[in-house]
């Protein structure tokens, strides 16, 4: 069966687990909102426990600082039910987060792999366009600088043969000024390539980490679709493992091992390859 997470609409098996986790999500929700008002309570209660306490005196009488102590417990207490409440929540919560979140997880994996590779492709494009303008802008300067020297000699001997007041060619000025624009342009292509290779040699290792965890995400994609088409015959797979363990009493009856054909193998890894190439 050739797995394809892409595109995926949700499924019977899916849409059961995420119904459960938002309920229990929602109920989390109102525990944790429960837990900030019974712990700013008991911080109250507890404060005008100890103020009664550093105050003690014929105006404060025991029995006042024996109630507040007293409240200040009762709501300790509370604080206390509540976060064993929370943790028990979390525990059925946390089985169920995995597959709920896999859809918007497998989505935002699959954005940050293309992002990742349409900037290599941009930044690769932008490089070479940049060597290109450098080797171009290279032989510009060189026949600038060919052209200066000519000029300076052409120059020097009018200087020399001159009586008058010598005046530099208009020729050679405007060769100087082409020469210096030149360099900048050249000097500040050269940083944007030195700019290009450095975000260049960063991307390996980003796109090595994307590429694993779009994998992670793809996985639990495709146990999910493994759970949509498995529901179904859940009853012949729990009869198979609970008469072997009734058979052989080591098998756990909470698994059952299944081999799979070496060319089914050969043809899923070709898939998958496949796919992640297309990302």
């Amino acid at each position: 069966m050739k797995l394809n997470p892409f595109n995926k609409k949700p499924t019977a098996y899916y849409s059961k687990v995420k119904a459960e986790y938002d309920q229990l999500d929602r109920n989390l929700s109102a525990l944790q909102a429960q837990l900030q008002e019974a712990q700013a309570d008991a911080d109250k209660k507890q404060r005008r426990y100890h103020e009664l306490l550093r105050h003690s005196s014929m105006f404060s009488s025991a029995a006042a600082e024996r109630n507040a102590s007293l409240a200040a417990s009762e709501a300790s207490n509370r604080v206390g039910a509540i976060k064993g409440d929370i943790g028990q929540l979390l525990s059925r919560i946390t089985p169920l987060m995995r597959i709920a979140l896999a859809p918007e997880q497998f989505a935002q994996a699959k954005q940050a792999l293309d992002d990742l590779r349409k900037q290599d492709r941009v930044l690769t494009a932008d490089l070479a366009k940049t060597d290109s303008q450098i080797a171009k802008l290279n032989k510009r300067v060189a026949d600038v600088e060919a052209r200066i020297a000519g000029e300076i000699k052409s120059a020097s001997s009018t200087l020399l043969d001159a009586e008058a007041e010598f005046v530099v060619p208009e020729a050679l000025a405007k060769l100087e000024v082409e020469q210096r624009i030149a360099n900048t342009s050249l000097a500040q292509l050269q940083t944007k390539r030195d700019e290009l290779h450095e975000l260049l040699a960063n991307i390996p290792k980003a796109a090595r980490e994307a590429e694993r965890i779009f994998m992670a995400c793809r996985a639990v994609m495709a146990e999910v679709d493994l759970y949509e088409h498995l529901m179904p015959l859940m009853g012949v797979l729990v009869r198979a493992s609970v008469s072997r363990h009734q058979d052989m009493y080591s098998h756990e009856p909470g698994r059952f091992e299944i081999e799979i054909p070496a060319d089914l193998l050969a043809s899923a890894e070709a898939d998958l390859g496949a796919e992640m190439a297309a990302v």
